[in-house]
């Protein structure tokens, strides 16, 4: 059995050598085209990486509206049942979205949305301002 400062050596070795291996892992990226139904003043975009959750995504577009929103969808492509992202620890690969791993040249992925804005009876977005 060897003496801790050997071990000690070793396990940094292999730390070392998985964060090596991370850095050489390419990202790969996906611009994301959000557009709120029935609303497009309030479109917009974000270029993300394809393990970004649904979660996350959810909290951009809460963030966007100024996190007074109740009841939020999020659909991929159109905006139908079959197309709604439910799943909120999936993340855009999990779901079968691929990028590219340059940054600039990310495809378009178009997620359509909309919400009930929290404490309002009127779903109209811009009465909640």
């Amino acid at each position: 059995m060897g003496d801790l400062s050997t071990i000690s050596t070793v396990n940094k070795q292999f730390e070392n050598a998985g964060a090596e291996t991370e850095c050489f892992e390419e990202s790969e990226w996906v611009q994301l085209d959000m557009k709120l139904i029935d609303w497009s003043y309030m479109d917009f975009s974000r270029t993300v990486q394809v393990t970004t959750t649904i979660h996350s995504i959810k909290e951009v577009i809460k963030k966007w509206h100024g996190g007074k929103i109740a009841r939020l969808t999020v659909c991929k492509d159109t905006f139908s049942e079959n197309n709604e992202l439910r799943n909120e620890n999936s993340t855009l690969k999990d779901i079968g979205i691929r990028g590219n791993a340059n940054k600039e040249e990310a495809p378009v992925l178009t997620l359509m949305y909309d919400f009930k804005p929290d404490g309002c009876d009127n779903p109209d977005p811009i009465l909640m301002y």
